[in-house]
């Protein structure tokens, strides 16, 4: 009998360090960091300076393969405005205004190895902040206090800590878990395709939560004040105008005023208060 052994794939690891500082002192600084493979984690603290740790991994099944992936993955930095944005440098893929795009679809080559960066960052609190993460990793954010925090999360989990600001967060496959310090002054929303979305704000929130869903429910412990339905029209095409009308659900809460929209398919608004 002849066996044949799986010959075991070789690996690589090393951590990156970079000390990013802004050139514009202005208080709307914001962060963006966007991952295609692996986890990003973002912490606030009181120091003015972006500190990146990023966990590089690379595995392939020859040697050859592997130098290759480890001369071609990196990380990638560049200051606009206000706004400094990190990501992955790739040699099939291209960042532009926060969307991945392959460097040239007509000719896609499959990669002989396999990659993972795993982002852990530290930054200013008060820091406007976006996210997103595509495969094979969980988004983080907590102790932050700007005005403003966005996540995208495709194949993993959305958890925001501790956070205060404007919220929008899209996630497809995962959980998300939402903490607030204190409550957003803006309309905000909340997306889930396949998973639940777990919020918890403080007791004086005062909203009106727009809920809409196919297979889900919306559960609270906060006193509702009143319930009412809200009839929207969306205008679509250029030359064939088409106008749909939709209603959804509102609950109030408190005196209301401010529009939190939640929106789930297959998955529960469980809303709560600290």
């Amino acid at each position: 009998m002849v066996q044949c052994a799986k010959a075991q794939k070789k690996e690589f690891s090393e951590v990156i360090k970079k000390e990013l500082s802004y050139t514009n002192t202005g208080e709307d600084r914001m962060l963006e960091v966007q991952n295609l493979n692996g986890s990003i984690s973002v912490e606030g603290y009181d120091g003015d300076k972006v500190l990146l740790e990023v966990e590089k991994i690379i595995t392939a099944s020859t040697t050859t393969d592997l130098e290759l992936g480890k001369k071609e993955i990196g990380v990638k930095v560049f200051q606009e405005g206000n706004k400094l944005v990190v990501y992955p440098d790739s040699p099939n893929m291209h960042y532009k205004e926060g969307r991945f795009t392959s460097k040239n679809c007509q000719h896609w080559e499959e990669s002989p190895y396999d990659h993972t960066l795993n982002f852990k960052v530290k930054m200013p609190k008060s820091n406007r902040l976006k996210v997103g993460a595509i495969n094979n990793g969980e988004v983080l954010v907590k102790n932050t206090n700007g005005d403003y925090v966005e996540a995208h999360n495709i194949n993993g989990g959305i958890e925001l800590i501790n956070i205060t600001g404007e919220t929008k967060v899209h996630c497809i496959n995962g959980k998300v878990n939402i903490s607030y310090a204190d409550n957003p002054k803006v309309a905000s929303t909340y997306y889930s395709l396949n998973g639940d979305i777990n919020i918890t704000y403080q007791k004086d929130l005062s909203a009106d939560i727009a809920f809409k869903s196919m297979n889900g429910e919306l559960f609270t412990d906060f006193d509702i004040a009143k319930q009412f339905s809200k009839t929207t029209k969306n205008k679509t095409g250029e030359r064939n105008v088409k106008y749909k009308y939709e209603s959804r659900p509102i609950v109030r809460v408190g005196e209301g005023g401010l529009s939190f929209d939640f929106e789930t398919l297959n998955g529960d608004v469980i809303i709560k208060k600290i």
